[in-house]
């Protein structure tokens, strides 16, 4: 304790041992009902917004926890089979490269088929085509310094994927103007 509460104590000692007066006890409860209680403030949308933003911060971040652990885990798999999956790479590229050239080269002939008019559309398409064959190839000379990169072969796949759906998309477009045109036809013949 303080000193000077110490002191306070030692020289009023025998009035806290004193009994209190008659009608305190009423006189307090009378004081106490006089006083204004204060009023709990209802909790406001803040508040309860609050808890939310919490509890939801808090499952994110165990969410968060446990995908970065199985992360980890599954790196540290891939690192000890990365030798065997470098040659499975190379040889599911070379597949997917055949696969994909097979395909883009029937698509592109199929769109020269109906593509006859040669309409201005078309040869931005086959422009935007031949930007995306030059991407590929410097995908491709990257990949040789890069040695078996899993990310520039995925980035080689999807430049394959992309110019497939590109000839698919041009070639819908130019069948529905193909129909068009027939029936247009059909109906100045008739």
């Amino acid at each position: 304790m303080s000193d000077k509460l110490k002191i306070f104590i030692e020289e009023n000692e025998a009035e806290f041992d004193a009994v209190p007066r008659a009608g305190h006890f009423e006189r307090f409860k009378q004081k106490q009902s006089q006083q204004v209680i204060p009023v709990k403030a209802k909790p406001t949308v803040i508040s309860g917004f609050m808890k939310i933003a919490a509890l939801a911060i808090l499952v994110f971040g165990i969410g968060w926890l446990f995908f970065n652990l199985g992360k980890m885990q599954g790196s540290q798999e891939f690192a000890s089979n990365s030798n065997a999956n470098a040659i499975i790479n190379a040889s599911e590229l070379t597949e997917a490269e055949t696969f994909f050239t097979e395909q883009v080269d029937l698509k592109r002939k199929e769109v020269l088929t109906y593509a006859s008019s040669n309409n201005e559309a078309t040869k931005q398409i086959m422009l935007e085509l031949e930007k995306l064959e030059l991407q590929y190839l410097d995908l491709k000379e990257e990949l040789a310094i890069n040695d078996n990169n899993e990310q520039i072969i995925n980035a080689m796949v999807e430049n394959y994927r992309m110019r497939l759906s590109v000839l698919e998309r041009l070639l819908e477009q130019l069948k529905k103007s193909n129909i068009i045109k027939q029936k247009h036809h059909e109906n100045i013949q008739a």
